[in-house]
């Protein structure tokens, strides 16, 4: 189910959209120095990962939806296991969690929203070889 071939093996392990081999990010996504730096193109199959200037604005809505999806978690989290745990706990559960994940949010964020643009190609190492 997530094998290669797939857009959720390419956001998982933050790959190359089109080959699934090549390194999507400069480095970790906790790597504060570096942190959501996108590589120029994949070293495997050439893949400009900026498809034009400015390209990674939209990543923002995807960035909204995945804080929203993270407040809902916690919210139901808090619900299950500390039913009696009160507004103010709640806000600062909520800004914790969003402190210490928004660098990986901040990472799907860019790597999913490419994903809706680049299409998995099989051979795509291949075909770059040949040329």
């Amino acid at each position: 189910m997530i094998g290669k071939g797939t857009k959720l093996y390419s956001i998982l392990r933050m790959k190359c959209p089109r080959c699934h081999k090549g390194s999507f990010f400069k480095s970790h996504p906790y790597d504060f120095s570096k942190m959501g730096e996108v590589k120029e193109e994949c070293s495997e199959c050439k893949l400009r990962y900026s498809l034009e200037p400015s390209f990674y604005q939209g990543s923002y809505y995807v960035a909204y939806a995945l804080g929203v999806a993270l407040f809902i978690t916690v919210w139901v989290l808090k619900l299950v296991f500390f039913p009696n745990l009160g507004p103010g706990g709640l806000l600062i559960t909520i800004l914790v969690s969003l402190f210490l994940f928004s660098p990986i949010l901040y990472a799907l964020s860019k790597i999913i929203w490419i994903n809706f643009f680049i299409k998995y190609k099989k051979d795509a190492i291949k075909s770059v070889q040949e040329e």
